[in-house]
């Protein structure tokens, strides 16, 4: 199902019927909830695979690989990459699930730290072709003797794809989209709160 797909959808539940032209929840208004609903389909996930399997994992169809991301120096000997977004807050690393640095037919893969490892990294002895990388925010680090700026990164990570662009693929299993519509539904809610007619300092009673 394409990101488009899912937001007619929504739209379709929220008005009952095709929306006109000057609705004022907006199509660009649903996608950025639709990330929102996204994280918690994350978390459901992970917290069924814990109930059911006993172990804490999400499932790989919520996974996204980003291609060709640009590599930066930060410092001498830490490297930069800027994600696409903001890794999703599961696990201690499990936002991001893998790191290949690569040029041609050269590749290396990345060992992830925590953020406590990260504190001490300087001190860890350099991995045989591997780097070691940590991630803050939509920032990733990574830690290399040599110079990397000529190559590009790849990044597997949690994610609901490309949020730009409303034909791609929603990287969401289709037995977690409920989800995603009940977290929608307070953008109902929020259509049927009455319009403030006064302004009185008064908010208008639900």
């Amino acid at each position: 199902m394409t990101r488009a797909k899912l937001i007619e959808r929504i739209l379709r539940l929220i008005y009952n019927d095709q929306p006109t032209d000057d609705s004022s929840i907006t199509i660009n208004l649903v996608n950025e909830w639709l990330n929102d609903g996204i994280g918690l389909a994350v978390k459901k996930n992970y917290a069924d695979n814990l109930q059911f399997e006993g172990i804490a994992s999400i499932n790989n169809s919520f996974y996204t690989t980003f291609t060709n991301l640009t590599i930066t120096q930060a410092e001498p000997d830490l490297y930069l990459v800027t994600l696409p977004q903001v890794p999703l807050g599961i696990g201690v690393t499990e936002g991001v699930a893998a790191l290949q640095v690569y040029q041609n037919n050269l590749s290396k893969a990345g060992v992830p730290l925590s953020t406590s490892q990260s504190v001490y990294q300087s001190q860890i002895r350099p991995i045989q072709n591997k780097y070691v990388y940590w991630y803050e925010g939509n920032k990733l680090y990574i830690k290399a003797g040599t110079i990397i700026t000529n190559y590009k990164a790849k990044v597997r990570m949690i994610s609901g794809g490309a949020s730009t662009d409303l034909n791609s693929e929603l990287n969401v299993p289709d037995d977690y989209i409920p989800v995603i519509v009940e977290y929608m539904k307070l953008l109902i809610a929020n259509k049927q709160r009455p319009i403030e007619q006064a302004n009185d300092g008064v908010d208008t009673p639900n």
